[in-house]
């Protein structure tokens, strides 16, 4: 299966870019296959893993669309025959096929996908597209480090590590039984078994919680100072910060959301 960018909107509207490498990095730095002034220096990367195409923002300040939504700064989201990749004042379709075809052949075959006549207002002359030998050979490690931030399914959590802080995001939508909150704690603790760690819990997918669930919370945290650790957590839902008083007695970080949690000092 070829994966293609189409472009679908400037002077080279209808354009196919073949993407042949696992990370295909589209910015403004010299390391990027395509590469655009006024972009981020690494704006985005579509990344090929499993069989499965996915978009990720590079958190570089500027913003990336898919299908007119924002994708959220450092997150990966996955990609489908026809979506749409906006980026600064580039647009992208995505394209899959099963066979080769000429270059004449292709070029029609994007047009026709696109369904429109070209756009000529936009100027993107300086768009570079190729297989830039740095970026391919600095594919793996960026790979490994989205792979990190990503984080790995472990039980009932999700595990991962941005800038040396250990994120794990809990993946029940109901803090509430106590059994349950018991195996969760093993969980945690076991994956925060070092020394001085530094620990981000991810409440994002938390709906409920029960009082047993924020005395957990209060136990990790004591546990992991004990061990000369600091502990945080973000994205809590609203209707939930009413019940962590707990927490703020302990003075737990708590932060809106990861990205601002990650990179302040706690």
């Amino acid at each position: 299966m070829k994966f293609f960018l189409i472009v679908a909107k400037g002077r080279k509207q209808g354009m196919p870019i073949e993407i042949k490498v696992d990370l295909f990095l589209i910015g403004s730095d010299q390391m990027c296959q395509l590469r655009k002034g006024k972009l981020g220096t690494k704006h985005c990367a579509i990344v090929t893993r499993q069989g499965k195409v996915y978009i990720r923002d590079m958190d570089s300040g500027q913003q990336t669309f898919l299908n007119g939504d924002i994708v959220p700064a450092g997150e990966e989201w996955p990609l489908h025959a026809g979506d749409r990749i906006s980026v600064g004042t580039l647009e992208f379709m995505i394209q899959f096929r099963e066979h080769a075809m000429s270059a004449h052949d292709m070029e029609e075959w994007a047009n026709e996908c696109l369904d429109e006549q070209p756009d000529r207002e936009e100027d993107d002359d300086d768009i570079y597209s190729g297989q830039h030998t740095n970026a391919v050979s600095a594919a793996a490690n960026i790979i490994n480090q989205l792979n990190l931030m990503k984080g790995e399914v472990k039980g009932r959590l999700r595990v991962g590590v941005e800038k040396g802080i250990t994120v794990i995001r809990f993946n029940d939508s109901r803090l509430v039984e106590e059994s349950e909150i018991s195996l969760i704690k093993k969980e945690v603790c076991e994956n925060l078994d070092k020394r001085n760690m530094r620990a981000l819990l991810d409440l994002k997918n938390v709906k409920k919680m029960s009082t047993a669930a924020v005395v957990m919370l209060t136990d990790v945290h004591r546990w992991l100072q004990a061990r000369g650790g600091s502990l945080a957590m973000c994205r809590i839902r609203p209707e939930l910060e009413s019940g962590l008083s707990m927490l703020r007695v302990e003075k737990v970080p708590i932060f809106p959301d990861k990205k601002l949690a990650v990179d302040s000092r706690w």
